[in-house]
C-alpha cells in the first residue's frame, strides 16, 4: 500500500496567505544591516518575500511592512536565493515602538 503524500504546502500553513506586492525592508544587527525587498504573500503568522538575486539574509530579521508601518520580528524558514519564507515571532506598529533599542526601526521606515 502507498504511502499518502502530504497536502501541498499552502494547506499546511496554521493561516491562510494573502497574497500582496507593495515595499519591505529587512533588518539585522541592530539597524547596521538593511535592504529592501517586496513582500509577496502576507498572513498573521508570516510572509514571503523577494530578494535582490545573491542577497544574504540572516537566520534572525526584522521585516518592515512599508506599506502599513508595521514590525514583524521574523525568523527565516527557507530560502531559496530569489525568495524566503518568513515566521514572525512578533508583530508590532512602527509608533508604538518604545524600547529604545529598537527605535533605529522608526528612522527605516520614512
Amino acid at each position: 500500500m502507498k504511502t499518502p503524500e502530504p497536502p501541498p504546502l499552502a494547506e499546511r500553513r496554521p493561516k491562510p496567505r494573502k497574497r500582496v506586492v507593495f515595499g519591505g525592508r529587512i533588518s539585522y544587527q541592530d539597524g547596521k544591516q538593511y535592504f529592501d525587498c517586496t513582500i509577496r504573500d502576507l498572513s498573521e503568522t508570516g510572509a514571503r518575500i523577494t530578494l535582490k538575486p545573491g542577497q544574504p539574509i540572516p537566520s534572525n530579521i526584522y521585516l518592515i511592512d512599508k506599506l502599513n508601518h508595521i514590525v514583524h520580528e521574523s525568523k527565516v524558514v527557507w530560502n531559496n536565493g530569489r525568495e524566503a519564507g518568513l515566521e514572525f515571532v512578533k508583530s508590532f506598529a512602527l509608533s508604538a515602538i518604545e524600547d529604545k533599542r529598537l527605535l533605529y526601526l522608526k528612522r527605516l521606515c520614512p
